[in-house]
């Protein structure tokens, strides 16, 4: 009898530290999915912006200074993965944002 209560013991622990070892890997993997689906959008809005950026200064005729899109899309992704993560863009974020008017 005792040896039956081993074998179910340790059949139970190892149900159990399978199960935790699943989990911990289906989350790492779908924060690994997230930060790639972030990673794509931000390089898919860094050519948009730069398309935007060629366009408007054709049509108008203006200079324009390119960033490189590498460096916009580190920035997209760092806000993406930001806002996110706490619900606000990072305090950078602001710089282009239009203040509120004070009455």
């Amino acid at each position: 009898m005792n040896a039956w209560l081993t074998v179910l013991t340790s059949a139970a622990v190892g149900a159990l530290v399978s199960s935790a070892v699943t989990l911990i890997g289906q989350h790492l993997e779908r924060r690994a999915r997230r930060d790639e689906l972030l990673f794509n959008k931000a390089i898919d809005l860094a050519a948009a912006q730069r398309d935007f950026t060629l366009s408007l200064a054709e049509k108008s005729g203006a200079t324009a200074t390119l960033i490189d899109p590498a460096i916009n899309a580190e920035t997209y992704f760092r806000w993406f993965k930001n806002l996110i993560d706490t619900g606000k863009l990072p305090p950078d974020a602001d710089k282009g944002r239009p203040k509120p008017k004070q009455e």
